[in-house]
Parts: C-alpha cells; sequence; structure tokens
C-alpha cells in the first residue's frame, strides 16, 4: 500500500521556463552574456558535482567561475536569473499532491539540489505548502542515483521500502528505487500524476 510518495523535482514538478518550458539556459548567452558551452567548460563541469551533495557552497563556485566568463555578472545576479527562469510549476502535479495528503499519503520532494534552490523551491515557489517535505542532496551528502540517498531518505521520511513510490523522469533512479525496494515509475511529459500512480 503507497503511504509515501517522493516526486523528482526538475522534469516532474518544475517543467523549465515559466514563459514556455524551455530550459533554463536557452537565452542565458543572449541576456547575460554567457555562452552556454563556456557556463558547461567553466562551472557545471568542474564544480557541480561538489555543489550538487554539500562539499562546496554554491556562491564560492560562481565566485571562482564567473569572471572568466562575464565581467559585469555577479554571483546573485547569476542565481537570481537562473532560479526565476527554472521556475515553471506544473499545477496539474501539486494538485494531485494536495488530493494524495488529503487521502493520508506523505507526499516528499527526491530531488538533486542544492542548497540555495531547495530553499527557494519550498519558500519562493512554496512548494512546502503542497509536499509533507524535501530529500535533497545537498542536505544529505548524496545523490541519486546512489544508494545512500534512498537509504536517507527513508530515515527522514519514517517509511519503511515496501511504502514509498518514487515518481522521476531519469531511469537510472526509478532502477535504483526498485533496486532499494521501493516502487518507482518513470515519468515522461505529459504524464498525469493521479492515474500514474492508480496503475501501480
Amino acid at each position: 500500500m503507497l503511504r509515501c510518495l517522493m516526486l523528482d523535482v526538475d522534469g516532474v514538478v518544475v517543467t523549465g521556463r515559466p514563459e514556455d518550458g524551455r530550459s533554463w539556459a536557452t537565452d542565458i548567452e543572449r541576456d547575460l552574456g554567457i555562452a552556454p558551452d563556456a557556463l558547461r567548460d567553466a562551472f557545471f563541469a568542474p564544480h557541480w558535482g561538489d555543489i550538487v551533495i554539500g562539499r562546496k557552497p554554491l556562491l564560492d563556485a560562481l565566485a571562482e567561475s564567473l569572471p572568466a566568463l562575464s565581467s559585469s555578472v555577479t554571483a546573485q545576479d547569476f542565481i537570481d536569473y537562473w532560479f526565476e527562469k527554472d521556475a515553471r510549476l506544473d499545477e496539474a502535479v501539486l494538485a494531485a499532491c494536495d488530493e494524495l495528503r488529503g487521502r493520508g499519503i506523505n507526499v516528499f520532494l527526491a530531488t538533486n539540489q542544492e542548497h540555495m534552490r531547495a530553499a527557494y523551491l519550498m519558500d519562493r515557489l512554496a512548494l512546502r505548502d503542497h509536499v509533507d517535505g524535501i530529500v535533497y542532496s545537498a542536505g544529505i551528502a548524496a545523490r541519486k542515483p546512489d544508494r545512500a540517498f534512498f537509504d536517507a531518505a527513508e530515515k527522514i521520511s519514517g517509511a519503511a521500502p515496501h511504502d514509498i513510490l518514487l515518481v522521476d523522469d531519469t531511469r537510472a533512479n526509478v532502477d535504483a528505487a526498485l533496486n532499494a525496494g521501493w516502487t518507482a515509475v518513470h515519468w515522461v511529459e505529459g504524464a498525469e500524476l493521479l492515474p500514474l500512480l492508480e496503475s501501480e
């Protein structure tokens, strides 16, 4: 019996830019003068692995990386742009979360995030109004699909593996959840949460 739903964030609850659902970085070169390939090489490739598990603060990594990418964009400018552009909410998913919680099912976000965006998601985007909590990689020093993520999620939620269902748009995470003894379903764009859960 489903007692705890774990929902991935990016690609499930949050679906890109508010205006059109495209990647937050689609127009970053036009808007901030930063080329996406250069951003990947100077910031994401060398730093993201440590940032996403809480080993390195996002602001510190950006302070190191941005001077090579822009002479005018500050770390806070970049964060504000990123978070505001990666904030389209799937309102149908949130409505389903509300309904499930009304039935007594606990709902948690289960996501690879760093500290600042996790707080932004819960507070500024008000996801805390629709879920019982968040399990995020920087907060537990482990990321999906590592088994340690799933072990920590069980402790935080208080749910046994056989009572948890993960919805995630990354197949490797679904497979890892199944290996941890959870139920898990692969989310695809356009899916509906309640019918998907009822089919399990």
